[in-house]
């Protein structure tokens, strides 16, 4: 019997069916690039720059994937 045969207890209601987002790597990324941000600030401005576009880069990408699925 898969998950969604299972007989609902007396009371309750079933769960609707809702498909999960695709998995991404932008939590990520948007984590790395603001790590090397933040030791750019202390370092190097080569890595503020890198950090700075990476965290960019992958917020807006994350930000399209939302809204792509939300369509």
């Amino acid at each position: 019997m898969s998950e969604d045969q299972r007989p609902v207890p007396p009371g309750w209601n079933a769960c609707a069916a809702e498909p999960l987002p695709a998995p991404t790597s932008s939590p990520a990324l948007l984590a790395f690039g603001l790590t090397l941000f933040a030791w750019g600030l202390v370092s190097s401005l080569v890595l503020v720059f890198v950090g700075g576009a990476l965290f960019f880069h992958s917020l807006l990408h994350w930000i399209g994937e939302i809204v792509h699925d939300a369509k």
